[in-house]
């Protein structure tokens, strides 16, 4: 029997694996596909990339922001099926991909929406997904997006290419011990 505090061989597995399930419930929830995208004429790039001009929900949070924070990625309003909602997605970066190009950008979280998925900013993100312009011509993009670090969104692509050669696709984390 293990000293009271002290964790054994087998309870530090279990603690491993408890973790790296809790860790792939939280990727898989941090992502949705079939999700309609509309687009907004937020146009970020005439206003000076300033949250206060524009209306939007995140800038009591976010506008004070840097330029180069505000405007390293197009915008987009989220009010997907899947991610934080609220104050907690203000900030947060999605890999959009259009599903029927496979066209992808990311884009930063400013707005709250009501269409049940994403609001693109047409300049800045809706219109360098719409590749062959349908989206345009029905008004609405089917899309899938994914959570993504602000910092390194190629991490996404990076991690999908390696499941393509595996059959791993869970996540792993970093620094638990």
């Amino acid at each position: 029997m293990a000293a009271a505090g002290k964790m054994t061989g087998g309870g530090r597995v279990a603690l491993m694996a408890a973790l790296l399930c809790a860790a792939a419930a939280t990727a898989a929830a941090q992502q949705a596909s079939g999700v309609r995208a509309t687009y907004n004429f937020y146009r970020p790039q005439n206003i000076n990339w300033d949250l206060n001009a524009a209306s939007v929900f995140c800038a009591t949070w976010d506008a004070s922001k840097s330029f180069e924070w505000r405007s390293k990625y197009g915008w987009t309003a989220f009010c997907g099926p899947a991610g934080p909602r609220g104050q907690a997605s203000c900030g947060k970066c999605l890999r959009v991909t259009n599903q029927r190009t496979g066209a992808s950008t990311t884009v930063r979280i400013v707005d709250q929406c009501s269409n049940g998925g994403l609001d693109l900013d047409y300049d800045t993100a809706f219109s360098p997904i719409d590749t062959d312009r349908q989206g345009l011509n029905d008004g609405h993009l089917t899309v899938s997006y994914q959570f993504v670090d602000c910092g390194n969104p190629q991490q996404v692509e990076e991690a999908a290419a390696g499941a393509a050669s595996s059959t791993y696709s869970g996540a792993v984390p970093r620094n638990i011990m």
